[in-house]
């Protein structure tokens, strides 16, 4: 009779798994298509045509262009941990920042080679959109290097982010700046494509690339990271509680640091293979417009 039981809740519970995976999956694919945002069909044919032409100017214009990697600084939570006197929180925190952000470099350097790449924190966000074009781009280091210049006229941003049923359609130029974007979020992913004003790109443009789960190179349970010079062990999260976190000393204090899973190399490489695959399977299939017989309604799209 338990048995019977046992075996009749665990089909229940496969029955509405079943449910959330394909609600899940509803959801996936109106990021995508976009379709309830229309009221009938000629309006939903305008939008698609216009996102087929929008999409194909953009990856065209990103193979001759750039990619902008947006990196985070923690720089607010870091400053108020000094502030308060908890200098060796602070040490703490940004070394695990600066892990993460040296980790998310080497994955895009190694992978991604569908067009330049540049790197830059999230704060000169501001300068780049005004027209900034140099000395704000990182080296290998984390260092911003006078050297670096980007040439590149069109660029486009990727970062960690939210993905978004986005509350905003296409927007054109003039309006782009004062535009907010909101919308439901879907889920946090590994790389997020925006324009340069950080809007979400729409389908069929490859916008966003999840994590790949189905790995088969092991993660260990301990890193090391070169920062500053000084070879750092970071323990990876979802450690098993029988095993003892890696201390080391720094600044003359033993300390342990600890980056989550999906910060490792092996986990973000994955997702910028991804990425990149996306890209060039796109660029294949989608030569550039002809200009000069694209709806004029469309042109102020493409920027």
């Amino acid at each position: 009779m338990d048995r019977l039981l046992s075996k009749k809740i665990f089909f229940l519970l496969l029955f509405f798994a079943g449910i959330c995976v394909y609600k899940a999956q509803e959801k996936q694919d109106e990021i995508f298509h976009d379709t309830k945002d229309y009221k009938d069909k000629e309006q939903f044919e305008k939008f698609r045509r216009r996102r087929m032409v929008v999409a194909g100017w953009q990856i065209n214009q990103l193979k001759s262009g750039a990619l902008v990697v947006r990196l985070k600084t923690s720089k607010k939570l870091i400053d108020a941990l000094r502030a308060k006197g908890e200098t060796v929180l602070a040490d703490q925190k940004q070394l695990e920042q600066d892990a993460i952000n040296i980790n998310t470099m080497r994955a895009y350097i190694d992978n991604y080679t569908f067009s330049k790449v540049y790197f830059m924190y999230s704060n000169y966000s501001d300068s780049l959109l005004k027209g900034k074009r140099s000395n704000m781009f990182l080296d290998t280091t984390l260092a911003v290097d006078p050297k670096i210049v980007m040439n590149e006229k069109f660029y486009l941003i990727a970062e960690r982010d939210y993905s978004y049923n986005s509350s905003i359609g296409f927007v054109p130029e003039d309006s782009a700046r004062v535009q907010i974007e909101k919308g439901n979020a879907i889920k946090e992913v590994p790389i997020v494509i925006k324009n340069k004003y950080g809007h979400q790109l729409k389908g069929p443009f490859p916008y966003y690339a999840g994590e790949k789960f189905n790995q088969q190179k092991k993660i260990d349970y301990v890193t090391y990271i070169t920062i500053n010079g000084l070879s750092i062990p970071f323990n990876i999260g979802g450690m098993k509680k029988s095993r003892t976190e890696k201390t080391f000393k720094y600044n003359g204090v033993e300390m342990a640091v600890n980056i989550p899973k999906h910060f490792t190399y092996v986990k973000i490489s994955a997702s910028v293979e991804r990425m990149n695959n996306y890209l060039a399977e796109f660029f294949q299939a989608s030569p550039p417009p002809d200009l000069s017989r694209v709806d004029p309604a469309t042109l102020p799209f493409l920027y």
